[in-house]
């Protein structure tokens, strides 16, 4: 390793671990040094801080700003960025918050977290054609069935045993109250209807046929497996549903 990469690995790790200064970094004023790195690691951290509040809006607010600006803390120092990207900083803070121990009074925490980042790499998912209703009628219903169709890159499927839907509302501008029940099991898919993504409520059918069909299944395998998980189904209530909130992509357009 070269002098120069040396130099940097030991800034680096310095900003990463507590008060630590790597004198031999710096030359002169050995005071003033330690007053300018201390500003730039209190900038590293205040860009940790705003790129998750970015992404985890309803975290931050359930949890208090000075909590919040402590966990980013934590979190960057345990995860640090792999790439120069911002947006993709906060990926694993729902992995991370299910072993940290601060939170681990609120165990629906990771999940809402997991919720929200699905809400935030909607925001800038591709942009594919979505199946719709004159795009539908005009596949042969006999080829029906037997159609592979996948979700559009900005449908993201979440699956928790918490009410994070009634939570994730009860946080939004006028929205309703804390729900009077947490362990409420929901399933919900990311839908963006003119560019704002909102989690949608699903049935354990809607979501099973949504997931099959994601993972390569025909479109008549997928409503199969959802009549297998689900007796209620009901396709007839549900494709409607998809189709309003551009779930699906077109076939020739599918990835």
């Amino acid at each position: 390793m070269s002098e120069l990469a040396t130099l940097q690995r030991d800034f680096a790790d310095a900003l990463l671990v507590g008060n630590q200064r790597p004198a031999h970094v710096f030359k002169g004023d050995a005071e003033l040094a330690a007053r300018r790195f201390a500003l730039y690691r209190g900038n590293l951290t205040a860009h940790w801080d705003r790129a998750l509040a970015i992404a985890y809006p309803v975290i931050q607010q359930m949890v208090g700003a000075e909590f919040f600006r402590a966990l980013a803390r934590e979190y960057g120092r345990a995860v640090p960025p792999q790439t120069g990207d911002l947006n993709d900083f906060g990926a694993q803070l729902p992995d991370f918050l299910a072993t940290f121990e601060p939170v681990a009074p609120y165990p629906y925490m990771p999940d809402m977290a997991r919720l929200e980042w699905a809400i935030h790499a909607a925001h800038t998912a591709a942009n594919t054609p979505a199946l719709d209703g004159p795009a539908l009628s005009a596949l042969p219903l006999e080829q029906l069935e037997s159609t592979v169709f996948s979700l559009v890159p900005s449908a993201r499927l979440v699956t928790s045993e918490w009410a994070i839907n009634a939570l994730w509302r009860a946080h939004q501008p006028g929205g309703p109250d804390w729900p009077s029940a947490l362990a409420v099991p929901c399933c919900l898919v990311i839908a963006r209807p003119a560019w704002q993504p909102q989690p949608v409520s699903l049935s354990l059918g809607e979501f099973a046929a949504l997931e099959a069909m994601d993972a390569g299944n025909t479109f008549g395998g997928a409503l199969q497996l959802a009549f297998d998980l689900d007796p209620a189904f009901d396709p007839a209530t549900a494709l409607p549903m998809w189709l309003k909130n551009g779930l699906i992509a077109r076939p020739d357009t599918a990835i």
